[in-house]
Order: C-alpha cells, then sequence, then structure tokens
C-alpha cells in the first residue's frame, strides 16, 4: 500500500516505508528523477553508473566510485524519515549524477541542481521546498538569468559542453549573446564557499 502526497493533479506515489527502511522504493525514486532529470536537461553521461542512493548524517552530496565509473547520491538522515525531504534533496543530487565530478562545480550547475529539486518539490510533493542558504538563493537567481530559460539553456549547454561543469564564459556568450558578461563569469565561477 502507498501513501499519496496529492496537492494538485497528479503526483508522484511514494511508499509508506520511511526512505531509510526502503532501499527498493528510494531506487524507484532515483529512476524517476534521472528520467525527469533527462526530459529537460539531456541524457546522462554514458560512461558512468548512478548506483543506491543511502544516507548519513553529513548528507546531501554525491559520492564517486573508487573506479571512476560512476556516482551515488548520499542523503541526509532527515530525508531518510521524510519523504519530501528525500525527493527535494535526491532531485538536486540527480542533477551532479549527470556528470559526477570529485571536487567542487560551477554556480551554473548548483543552479540548475536548485531549480529541479525546487520544481520537483513543488510538482510532486504537498511540502514544496527551497534553499534557505544565500550561496544556493544566488546560484538559483543566475541561472534564472539564462535568456532560454532554466532547463533549455542547461540542455545546450550541455550539448556544447558535455556538461554543465565544463562551461566557460566566452562559450555562454556564444550560446546567449544577450547574457551580460559578469553573469557569464559568475556561473562558471566554483561554487565553493567552505
Amino acid at each position: 500500500l502507498c501513501q499519496r502526497y496529492v496537492k494538485r493533479g497528479f503526483m508522484y506515489i511514494f511508499d509508506n516505508v520511511l526512505p531509510r527502511d526502503s532501499k527498493s522504493a528510494v531506487w524507484a525514486l532515483q529512476i524517476f528523477l534521472l528520467a525527469e532529470a533527462e526530459k529537460l536537461v539531456g541524457v546522462k553521461a554514458i560512461d558512468k553508473e548512478i548506483f543506491q542512493p543511502t544516507f548519513e548524517k553529513e548528507g546531501p552530496f554525491i559520492r564517486n566510485r573508487v573506479q571512476s565509473d560512476g556516482a551515488w547520491a548520499v542523503l541526509s538522515d532527515n530525508a531518510g524519515g521524510y519523504w519530501p525531504t528525500a525527493l527535494y534533496e535526491l532531485a538536486h543530487e540527480t542533477i551532479h549524477l549527470l556528470n559526477p565530478i570529485v571536487g567542487y562545480t560551477n554556480y551554473l550547475e548548483e543552479g540548475i541542481a536548485v531549480a529541479f529539486s525546487v520544481d520537483l518539490s513543488k510538482n510532486e510533493t504537498t511540502h514544496p521546498m527551497s534553499p534557505n542558504d544565500k550561496y544556493y538563493q544566488r546560484a538559483l537567481k543566475l541561472v534564472q538569468l539564462l535568456p532560454d530559460g532554466v532547463y533549455e539553456s542547461a540542455r545546450s549547454i550541455r550539448n556544447k559542453f558535455g556538461s554543465l561543469g565544463n562551461a566557460e564564459p566566452v562559450g555562454l556568450k556564444e550560446l546567449f549573446p544577450t547574457l551580460k558578461t559578469e553573469i557569464a563569469e559568475e556561473l562558471c565561477t566554483e561554487f565553493n564557499f567552505t
């Protein structure tokens, strides 16, 4: 039996078992989110696998396999106890899993990940979430300035550079001539505020 979070129309159906207690339900959510991400911004890197999400106190983040053949999302303990948080965190990490890297990515990729997690949280749960952190809020604001819309722009960028994290300011200006140079530069800045 499944519990359904319904706000309007059809929404994702969550298992009655908590996320931390149902690997299969979390994996089903991962598959759903990957399909949604690929529809919006293009397919994941073919040389990288996505593995079963896990839960840790320090999450959320992605962890790469030692073999460099793929990665998985590490979600927070809070996500382990609440499906809307699991969806919100996993949606964000799914964008990173399209082209997983070791280390920090740029404001562009973080902004797309934030947009995707906010949109999926709003569309698929009755508890929409958004970031409180000013750096994630800035990343979201920056990608909302992309001229072709967040997702169509992200798809174009991935087609040109292979990944969001590889984007360079000059190339962004070639794709989007109306994008201000300072915005293109900030989008390509490393997202590292630690």
